[in-house]
């Protein structure tokens, strides 16, 4: 199972791709899946593990996001 966060604009992507690079985070720039929107447009992959520790960044940074599970 993937941990997939898509954002309101490609913009936010990239500003959420650098806070979690540079707070210790790994993810992975991937275009949107085609089981959450088939509109065009980039998400970030996350280990599952590291669910809570995105959340609560991409909170604490005030990024709009939704996680899936796909």
């Amino acid at each position: 199972m993937k941990l997939v966060a898509i954002f309101r604009s490609t913009r936010d992507t990239i500003k959420a791709d650098r806070l979690c690079r540079e707070n210790g985070l790994s993810c992975k720039v991937i275009p949107v899946p085609k089981e959450i929107s088939s509109e065009c447009g980039v998400a970030l992959e996350f280990s599952t593990e590291d669910e809570e520790k995105a959340s609560a960044l991409l909170t604490k940074e005030s990024v709009r996001y939704s996680f899936h599970r796909i």
